[in-house]
C-alpha cells in the first residue's frame, strides 16, 4: 500500500506526520488516548519513546518523532529533573543566536543536540490533563548539523543560518583538531591558503594567530564557512563557526586565498630600530606606527635608515614602474613588510633642512616571494606574484634556493600534463642562455615561472612572474576616459582632457601583443583607420598612428617587468572662437559647470598670489635683512588673543570684527617662523596654504572650531601682519579682553538671532560667530559657529530648510543634547546637515549635494570612490606626487576647464607632496570620502586642496 492513494489523493506515507501531530493534539485535549507502544524494537535509530522521564509520569502518547507524558511535579521542577535527565544522557543544551526569552512560570522550550540528532522538549500546563505538567518530546530535523565539542558551554545555534557559537577549554590546537574531524564527517573540507585547496591529511587543523586560531572550510563549490579561535577570560576559548555570505568565496580566492601569505603577522613597528639620537612622538607611536625625528638632513637621514634596518634583514625595494622619492622608502623581510615617509620642516629644503621626521608603518604582503640574503636592486609587487632582483649566487645555488623557499610558501613544481590540463598554449621547454627556467603552482591559482640568468657582471638575474600563457588573453573595455578606450584591467590608470587634445595612459599586467589587440579592436569599432607609415612594432615597444573622425592620434605601447605600458593621444583641431555664442543646454551646460568650478579654483590661487604678490611688492630701494636674526619672543603685553612678536609696532586690533594688523621690523622669515612656532605651542593646528615665497607668506591654523589666517608681507623696510578670523572675536574667545563683556553661549535665541542670512545659497542664523562657505556647481557647503542652543539652531534649520521643499529623512537621524545628524532629501540633491556642540556654541556643518549636474558634466565619480582631479595654475609643468606616484600637469591644466589629469581611488587618507623650482619640497594630506570629487589646483606656493562634491 506504500504506493497507493488515501483520502483526497494523497499518499498514505505524505498523510503520516501529519496524522501523528494530530493524534497528538487529540491526546492533550481530551487526554482519551491510551498508551501507545513503539511498532519496533529499539534499533539504535532516533526514537523519542525512549528518552528519559520523570519518576510518576503518565504517557499520553508515544512515537519515534514525538512523545508526549504528563509528570505530578510543577513545571519548574519537571524542567530541572528533565534537562539533568538529558544532559546525563549526552545531550547538550543551545539556544538561538541573538534571541530573548520570556521567564513565564507556566512554560518551559528547550532545544537540545546529540551527535546528528536534535531534540525540542516543551513543557506546560495541560488543561484537558486536569492542569498536570505536560512534557512533550519532538524529533527535530537540522538544515545544517553542527557539532559541539564535549565540555561546551554557553551554546548559540542556528541551523538555518549555519551558525555556532559556544566556550570550551580545551586547547585551540585540540579544538582546531576535533572539528576538523567532526566537520570531515558532514562534509565539509578543510581550505589551505597556501594550496588554494582542500588540505591533504596531515596539514595542520588552522592558523594560529596572537589571539587564537582560524581556519575555513568549503561544503561544494560555493559554500564557505570560518572557523574562529579567541582565547577568553579563564584560560578558555570561545568558538564560532559561521557560513559566509555567498559570492564571499570568490571573493577571498581572488583577494585572499590567492596570497600565499595568509596568516602572516604584521610587525610590530615599535620594536624596531631607531637612529641614533632619535626623539619620539609617544602620541603618534604605536604597535602600528612609529614617529620620531632626528638632527639630520633628509638624503643622510634615508642613508642611515637604510643601513640600520639593513642590518637588521630588511631590504628595501621599489615596485614595478612607480616613481622612486626620496620621502618614502618600502622594505621587506621575510613575510612582512614595511613603509617609511620622511618629512622635513617647513620653509626649509632637502639641503638646508637639519631635522627630519621618520614615520615607520606595517605593509601587509599578499605575496612574500623570498630574497637572497645578498639581494640588490629588488623590484617587487607586493600584491601579484613579481619580483626582480640580482644575487652573487650560481644559477644552480640560486635554482636550489628558490626550490626550497617556494616550497614552503606552498609552492609545488608545475607538469607539463597540469599545465597542458588547463592552458592548452602552455609549453614548459623554454630555455634560457647562461640560465634556467622553472615553473610551480600553488593549489589552484594561477602558475609562476621562475627564470634565472647569469650576467657578464658576475651576478645572476632573478624573475619571478605569472607566465604568459596564464595571463589574460583578452581583454575587455572598461569605462572610456575623456572619450578614449581604457582597458578594464589596468593597474593604474588616467588622463587628461583639453580643447587641443586628449589622452589617456595605463600600466597594464597583461602581454603587450594582448593589449595591442584590445586597441586595434576598440580603435576600428570607432572608426579609426591605422596607418603603415611611421608604424613601429618590437616585442618591447610599439608605436601605432591613426586617423581618427576627431584628428590624428598615435598609440604608443611599451612592456617592462610584467606591465603594458599604455599612451594613445588624440590632437583635437584647434577650436573657432565665437563671439556671440548661443546659450547652452544639457552636456554643454554641465561643461560650463566644470568650467566654473576649475576657474574657482583658479581664481583663489592667482588672487592669492599673482594679485597680493604685485600689491605688495617692495620698491627695490627697500632694505632687507642681512645675516642671522635672533629668534623672536612673544609680546608680554597683549590685548589679542593670539601671541604676537616682540617686535610688533603700530597695533591695531578689532575684537568686534575679528581683525589684526601690525608692523614690524623683522623679516617675513623670522615673523613666519614665529608662528609656526608660537602657534603650534597654543595647540593650534597648521592648515595647508598655497603662498610661501620671499615677498609674501599665508599662514592658516585651527583650534577648537576657530581658525585664523595670518598675511605677512614686505612694504618697504618694514614687514606688515594682517591676521582675521574667528579665533580674533572676543566673543568667541576665552581670553577676551577685560573691557569685552562675555555673552552668554546659551542665551535664550531672540527673532533678530535667528533672522536669516545666506551662504552660497544656504541659511545661517543671523547670530553666528564665525561663517565659512563653499560653493562649486556641484556641492555647497556651509560651516558655521552659532552661540545658541543646539535646540534653538536646530529648529531654525528645520523650518528654514523646510520652507525650501528639502524633506528630512527619518534613517540614520540622530537627535541627542549634544548633537544632530539629519538627511534630506532637497531639490537639487541629497544633504546632510549636522549639528554639535563645542566651548559653548553650537557647530553647523551643512552640506548639499549636486550628483544630476556632475553626472552630466562627467566627472561623477564611481561608486564607493573617490574622483580626483588635477590642475596647474602654473606657467611651467608640475610634477605633484599623490599617493607616492608622481603625475605630470601641464602649464594651465585645469584653469579653463577639467582637462587636467584625473584618478578614481577609493576613500581613504592620501599624502602629497609637490618640488617647485627655488621651493622646499612641501607635504601634506588630505582625507577623501566615497562618492566625492577633488581637486588639487598647483599654484605658485603650493596646492590648494577644494573639495568639488
Amino acid at each position: 500500500m506504500g504506493g497507493g492513494k488515501g483520502f483526497g489523493g494523497k499518499s498514505f506515507g505524505d498523510m503520516s506526520r501529519g496524522l501523528i501531530l494530530a493524534f497528538a493534539c487529540l491526546a492533550v485535549l481530551a487526554g482519551g488516548c491510551s498508551e501507545s507502544k513503539p511498532e519496533k524494537p529499539d534499533d539504535g535509530t532516533f526514537n523519542t519513546s525512549r528518552l528519559p522521564r520523570v519518576s510518576g509520569a503518565k504517557e499520553v502518547f508515544a512515537s519515534p518523532a514525538t512523545t508526549i507524558f504528563t509528570s505530578p511535579d510543577s513545571v519548574a521542577q519537571t524542567a530541572d529533573t528533565v534537562d539533568k535527565a538529558l544532559a546525563a544522557g549526552g545531550w547538550q543544551k543551545y539556544v538561538a543566536p541573538n534571541t530573548a526569552y520570556a521567564n513565564d512560570p507556566t512554560t518551559r522550550i528547550m532545544s537540545l543536540k546529540k551527535g546528528t540528532q536534535a531534540l525540542s522538549v516543551y513543557i506546560t500546563i495541560a488543561p484537558a490533563q486536569n492542569n498536570a505538567t505536560s512534557v512533550q518530546y519532538a524529533a527535530l530535523a537540522l538544515k545544517t548539523d553542527l557539532p559541539f565539542i564535549g565540555d561546551a558551554s554557553n551554546i548559540e545555534y542556528s541551523p538555518e543560518r549555519a551558525l555556532l557559537t559556544l566556550v570550551t577549554g580545551e586547547p585551540i590546537d585540540k579544538t582546531l583538531d576535533i572539528y576538523r574531524k567532526e566537520l570531515g564527517a558532514r562534509d565539509w573540507s578543510l581550505w589551505s591558503q597556501k594550496l588554494n585547496g582542500n588540505q591533504p591529511a596531515g596539514g595542520p587543523s588552522g592558523e594560529l594567530t596572537k589571539s587564537g586560531a582560524y581556519a575555513y572550510y568549503v561544503q561544494g563549490d560555493r559554500r564557505l564557512a570560518a572557523l574562529v579561535l579567541e582565547r577568553i577570560d579563564g584560560g578558555r576559548i570561545k568558538l564560532k563557526f559561521e557560513v559566509l555570505p555567498a559570492g564571499y568565496m570568490e571573493t577571498l580566492q581572488k583577494e585572499f586565498f590567492n596570497s600565499d601569505n595568509t596568516g602572516a603577522e604584521q610587525v610590530d613597528v615599535s620594536r624596531l630600530p631607531r637612529l641614533d639620537g632619535a626623539k619620539e612622538d609617544a602620541a603618534r607611536t604605536s604597535s602600528d606606527h612609529l614617529s620620531y625625528s632626528v638632527a639630520s638632513p633628509l638624503a643622510s637621514t634615508v642613508a642611515a635608515i637604510k643601513k640600520t634596518l639593513g642590518a637588521d634583514g630588511w631590504k628595501p625595494y621599489v615596485v614595478p614602474l612607480d616613481d622612486v622619492y626620496l620621502s618614502s622608502l618600502a622594505l621587506k623581510k621575510g613575510r612582512q613588510g614595511l613603509s617609511l615617509s620622511f618629512y622635513i620642516q617647513v620653509g626649509k629644503n632637502e639641503q638646508t633642512s637639519e631635522v627630519t621626521t621618520v614615520d615607520y608603518s606595517p605593509t601587509r604582503l599578499i605575496f612574500a616571494l623570498a630574497l637572497p640574503d645578498d639581494a640588490t636592486d629588488i623590484v617587487f609587487d607586493a600584491n601579484r606574484p613579481y619580483l626582480n632582483a640580482n644575487t652573487a649566487g650560481t644559477v644552480d645555488a640560486t635554482l636550489a634556493f628558490y626550490r626550497k623557499e617556494l616550497g614552503a610558501m606552498g609552492w609545488s613544481p608545475l607538469s607539463a600534463a597540469d599545465a597542458a590540463a588547463h592552458w592548452p598554449n602552455a609549453k614548459l621547454d623554454e630555455t634560457i642562455a647562461n640560465g634556467a627556467i622553472a615553473y610551480f603552482i600553488r593549489g589552484t591559482q594561477r602558475p609562476i615561472v621562475l627564470s634565472l640568468q647569469h650576467g657578464d657582471g658576475g651576478k645572476t638575474n632573478v624573475e619571478i612572474k605569472v607566465p604568459p600563457f596564464a595571463r589574460p588573453q583578452t581583454i575587455e573595455a572598461g569605462k572610456d576616459t575623456f572619450e578614449l578606450p581604457t582597458p578594464k584591467l589596468y593597474k593604474t590608470s588616467g588622463g587628461t582632457g583639453g580643447s587641443t587634445q586628449h589622452e589617456v595612459y595605463a600600466h597594464v599586467p597583461a602581454e603587450i601583443g594582448i593589449v595591442l589587440a584590445f586597441y586595434r579592436r576598440e580603435l576600428a569599432a570607432r572608426h579609426w583607420n591605422e596607418e603603415t607609415q611611421g608604424a613601429v612594432v618590437t616585442p618591447q615597444a610599439i608605436t601605432l598612428n591613426f586617423t581618427a573622425p576627431e584628428g590624428p592620434a598615435v598609440l604608443k605601447l611599451g612592456y617592462k617587468y610584467d606591465l603594458t605600458t599604455v599612451n594613445l593621444v588624440l590632437h583635437l583641431p584647434k577650436p573657432v572662437v565665437k563671439v556671440e555664442p548661443a546659450a547652452k543646454t544639457g552636456p554643454a551646460a554641465a561643461d560650463d559647470s566644470v568650467d566654473s568650478m576649475m576657474k574657482q579654483m583658479q581664481q583663489m590661487v592667482r588672487e592669492a598670489t599673482a594679485d597680493a604678490l604685485s600689491a605688495a611688492k617692495p620698491p627695490k630701494t627697500a632694505p632687507v635683512p642681512k645675516g642671522p636674526e635672533p629668534a623672536l619672543r612673544v609680546l608680554a603685553e597683549n590685548k589679542a588673543p593670539v601671541p604676537m612678536p616682540d617686535s610688533a609696532e603700530d597695533v591695531e586690533f578689532d575684537g568686534d570684527d575679528g581683525k589684526l594688523e601690525f608692523n614690524s621690523a623683522s623679516s617675513i622669515k623670522a615673523v613666519a617662523d614665529f608662528y609656526r612656532s608660537a602657534m603650534k605651542e597654543q595647540g593650534w593646528q597648521s592648515q595647508s596654504s598655497v603662498i610661501n615665497n620671499a615677498n609674501m607668506v599665508v599662514l592658516n591654523f585651527a583650534k577648537a572650531g576657530k581658525s585664523i589666517s595670518f598675511t605677512i608681507m614686505r612694504m618697504g623696510d618694514k614687514t606688515n601682519v594682517a591676521a582675521d578670523g574667528s579665533a580674533l572675536k572676543l566673543a568667541a574667545s576665552n581670553s577676551a579682553a577685560p573691557t569685552a563683556k562675555a555673552e552668554p553661549a546659551n542665551a535664550p535665541a531672540s527673532a533678530e538671532d535667528l533672522e536669516v542670512e545666506e551662504s552660497g545659497g544656504l541659511p545661517m542664523p543671523k547670530r553666528h560667530t564665525m561663517s565659512e562657505g563653499t560653493t562649486t556647481p556641484f556641492r555647497h557647503d556651509l560651516k558655521a559657529n552659532v552661540p545658541l542652543s543646539l535646540t534653538d539652531v536646530l529648529g531654525f534649520y528645520r523650518s528654514e530648510l523646510g520652507k525650501r521643499s528639502w524633506k528630512e529623512e527619518s534613517k540614520g537621524a540622530v537627535i541627542a543634547a549634544d548633537k544632530a545628524v539629519i538627511a534630506y532629501a532637497s531639490p537639487d540633491g541629497p544633504a546632510v546637515l549636522k549639528l554639535g556642540r563645542k566651548d559653548g556654541e553650537t557647530t553647523v556643518d551643512l552640506v548639499m549635494k549636486n550628483p544630476d549636474a556632475a553626472s552630466k558634466a562627467g566627472i561623477l565619480p564611481k561608486p564607493g570612490q573617490v574622483k580626483v582631479m588635477f590642475g596647474n595654475i602654473n606657467d611651467k609643468e608640475a610634477a605633484i606626487t599623490f599617493n607616492n606616484k608622481a603625475i605630470k600637469v601641464a602649464p594651465g591644466a585645469g584653469t579653463k576647464a577639467p582637462d587636467g589629469p584625473t584618478l578614481d581611488v577609493a576613500p581613504g587618507k592620501y599624502k602629497y607632496s609637490i618640488k617647485l623650482p627655488g621651493k622646499p619640497l612641501q607635504n601634506d594630506e588630505v582625507e577623501l570620502g566615497a562618492d566625492e570629487i577633488w581637486g588639487l589646483m598647483i599654484g605658485p606656493g603650493g596646492v590648494l586642496a577644494l573639495q568639488a562634491y
